[in-house]
């Protein structure tokens, strides 16, 4: 039998006050018992794991326990990759809470510009260089004039304790995020399966929030169906804006997971969700249409719970904020200030090959959004907006030239061994499968191994990325009959203008 305390039905560990949590004897050991146990597979009952979870989230709602938890060796050593590797389909739910509490105050308009590194970091390119980051121990600071000796964050629990209480937002952890960053940093394939699942998750998340939506506009004279419809749109779009934060803290802490050369199939599915998603929240799409529909009824259920676009589009523009300005920070010579070492594509390069006409008029209402009405005036507002309307109009010329360059492509006989056999585009990083011995473009074949099948699609041979053989002699040629084609293009272009 269970104990009473976790027996179905039972409802989460309800904390003591929060001013008595350090007096609290027992508090240590129950801290120890949840986070020992939330992710045990000898508990056989998931009820009482996801009563375990959800008394994580509970506690970690209030500053002071947060505390606790810090303090706790257990906690730090075990509940970080726990977490991490309990992201599935049962315990996404908790587990997303539970990271957003510890990452709380680090996202576009929550954030204080002395004490987040993007927005610093965007004055520090635009004034060459003035301002400047350095990381301490695992955590990521502005560099404060006032600091007069040396941080032994990484050297000292109780240092770093008291580091991350005096300066945290809120129930936010400053000990936890690095704890977060360095799992990932440590456990690259925990890193490749938590991002597919949050990747997988909003798309579902938000793919409900619409056909909720409407569901709950064609039967509004149905009361009492309405307002369960009602209550189901606004824990979507929730959920779809914790799973949001959580990329956008990635982004942040960990830009190189999503720059890197070896991260391009991850940048690339980043911006397919963004855009997915800013096409349910703006624009002139039929989605973003019936969210403006219920917006303006004013139900009572979106009333209550301060439904609005803000909390779906902030997340969006810190996301594009946090990588771009990495990105420049590298080809300043600063990547090491972010862990970037090397750029691939840039997420305005990403959204520039995604984004269709009514994309961009999406990112320019981010860009015109009225966010001091939401989020008051909160300090950087200013230079992030300014640095977004530079990378939207980045992505507009850069779309422009893209959309030249395929329609030439388009207009001329294409060599069918350019050709991928299955998307019928021509190849950018041809790879040859070694079972079949069929040549596909890198992109389409690692986007048929993410749906799960480990095979040739044409053999149906056992396949993983590892097999792969690069086309050399093909993307050689491929490129020099692009390089060509472009040449030609451009000759042609600047003879018009003249």
């Amino acid at each position: 039998a269970s104990s009473p305390a976790f027996r179905r039905g039972a409802p989460p560990y309800a904390p003591v006050a929060p001013d008595r949590a350090a007096a609290s004897p027992g508090l240590h050991g129950v801290v120890k018992l949840l986070v020992r146990h939330f992710a045990d597979e000898r508990v056989v009952n998931p009820d009482v794991r996801d009563m375990m979870l959800q008394s994580v989230s509970v506690l970690l709602q209030y500053k002071e326990y947060v505390a606790v938890f810090e303090a706790n060796e257990e906690a730090r050593r075990e509940m970080v990759p726990s977490l991490l590797r309990s992201f599935d389909s049962r315990f996404w739910i908790p587990v997303s809470n539970i990271l957003l509490r510890l990452c709380k105050g680090v996202g576009f308009g929550q954030y204080d510009n002395e004490a987040i590194k993007v927005l610093a970091a965007i004055k520090a390119i635009k004034r060459d260089g003035a301002d400047r980051h350095r990381e301490t121990g695992h955590v990521a600071v502005v560099a404060n004039e006032d600091d007069g000796g040396e941080d032994d964050h990484a050297a000292s629990p109780d240092a770093a304790l008291a580091e991350a209480i005096a300066n945290s937002v809120d129930s936010s952890s400053p000990l936890f995020q690095a704890l977060i960053v360095e799992t990932f940093k440590g456990d690259p394939k925990l890193l490749e399966k938590f991002l597919d699942r949050v990747f997988n998750t909003l798309n579902w998340t938000i793919t409900e929030f619409g056909v909720a939506l409407k569901e709950m506009l064609d039967m509004r004279q149905r009361a009492a169906a309405a307002r369960n419809l009602q209550r189901k749109c606004t824990v979507m779009l929730e959920l779809s804006v914790t799973l949001e934060r959580v990329l956008e803290f990635l982004t942040l802490e960990l830009p190189v997971a999503f720059l890197d050369s070896s991260a391009s199939m991850r940048m690339k599915r980043l911006v397919e969700i963004l855009l997915f998603v800013l096409g349910h929240a703006c624009g002139a799409g039929s989605d973003a249409k019936l969210f403006e529909q219920a917006l303006s009824m004013k139900l009572p259920v979106f009333v209550a719970d301060k439904i609005s676009r803000a909390p779906v589009l902030a997340p969006i523009a810190g996301i594009i904020l946090n990588l771009e300005v990495a990105a420049a920070a590298w080809v300043e010579g600063r990547g090491d200030e972010f862990g970037v070492n090397e750029v691939s594509d840039t997420v305005a390069d990403e959204l520039a090959a995604g984004a269709g006409e009514n994309n961009i008029s999406q990112l320019e209402y981010i860009c015109a959004f009225d966010w001091e009405e939401h989020f008051g005036a909160f300090t950087g507002r200013e230079e992030a907006i300014a640095e977004l309307r530079d990378v939207v109009r980045r992505v507009r010329d850069t779309r422009e030239d893209i959309e030249r360059r395929r329609k030439a492509e388009d207009e001329v006989d294409v060599p069918e061994d350019f050709v991928d056999p299955i998307m019928q585009s021509v190849m950018t990083d041809p790879v040859t499968l070694p079972g079949s011995g069929v040549v596909v473009d890198r992109e389409t074949i690692r986007r048929h191994l993410l749906t799960g099948d480990g095979t040739d699609p044409f053999s149906r041979t056992p396949l993983d990325e590892s097999m792969l053989r690069d086309a050399t002699d093909l993307r050689k040629k491929i490129d020099e009959w692009r390089s060509g084609l472009h040449k030609n293009l451009d000759t042609t272009a600047l003879e018009d203008i003249d």
